[in-house]
C-alpha cells in the first residue's frame, strides 16, 4: 500500500509540474494543451482515494483527541472500535456512490466534455478501484478491533489506532520510523 501511496504522491507531483508548465505556456506563448485540467481532476480524485486507504493503514486522519486522552485505556479502545466503525461506514458510502456513478457513466457511455473525450468509466474504474481498497482496509481494521475487543486487549487496540505524534510521523517519512520504535 506504501507504494500505492507513493505513486499516487508522485502522480501529483507530475501533475503539478505539468499544470504549471500549462500556465507558463498559455501566459507567454498563447498555447495551451487541452485536457491538463481534465486529467488534473482524475489524478487528484485517484491519488485521494489511494490515499485515503493509506492514511487508514498509519491512523493518520485527522482526529481530535482532547477528551480520548484523559480516558482510561479500556474507555480509549471502546472510542477506537467506535471510529474504526464509523471510518468503515464513511468508506461503505464513498465507495456505494462511487459504485453508483460509474455504473451510470458504463450505461449511459459517457464521455467527457472536453477535447479529450475520455470515455469516464476509465478514470472512474480506477477511482472506484482506490475506493473498494479503502473500504477493504477499513473492514480489516474494523474485523481487528472487534477481535482485540473480545480478547479484551484494550492495549492492542489502542497500539494499532492510536494516532502518531508529528514527530513519529516526520521520523517515518524520512526513513527513521522504525529506528523511533526502536527506541522506545
Amino acid at each position: 500500500m506504501k507504494w500505492l501511496a507513493l505513486g499516487a504522491g508522485y502522480v501529483l507531483l507530475i501533475q503539478a509540474v505539468v499544470t504549471a508548465f500549462e500556465i507558463v505556456s498559455r501566459k507567454l506563448f498563447n498555447h495551451s494543451f487541452q485536457g491538463v485540467d481534465e486529467l488534473g481532476g482524475y489524478a487528484l480524485a485517484i491519488a485521494g482515494a489511494v490515499g485515503f486507504g493509506y492514511a487508514a493503514i498509519t491512523c493518520a486522519h485527522t482526529r481530535i483527541d482532547l477528551l480520548l486522552s484523559k480516558l482510561p485505556l479500556a474507555g480509549r479502545a471502546v472510542l477506537h472500535v467506535l471510529a474504526a466503525f464509523v471510518l468503515m461506514i464513511v468508506a461503505s458510502g464513498m465507495f456505494w456512490y462511487g459504485l453508483r456513478s460509474l455504473r451510470q457513466s458504463i450505461s449511459f457511455g459517457a464521455i467527457s466534455t472536453t477535447p479529450l473525450q475520455t470515455p469516464l468509466w476509465i478514470p472512474q474504474g480506477i477511482w472506484v478501484t482506490g475506493l473498494a481498497l479503502f473500504l477493504l482496509i477499513t473492514v480489516v481494521i474494523a474485523g481487528r478491533c472487534v477481535i482485540l475487543l473480545s480478547r479484551r486487549d484494550f492495549a492492542g487496540i489502542e497500539k494499532q489506532m492510536k494516532a502518531k505524534s508529528q514527530e513519529q510521523q516526520e521520523l517515518e517519512a524520512a526513513g527513521f520510523g522504525d529506528k523511533l520504535d526502536g527506541a522506545n
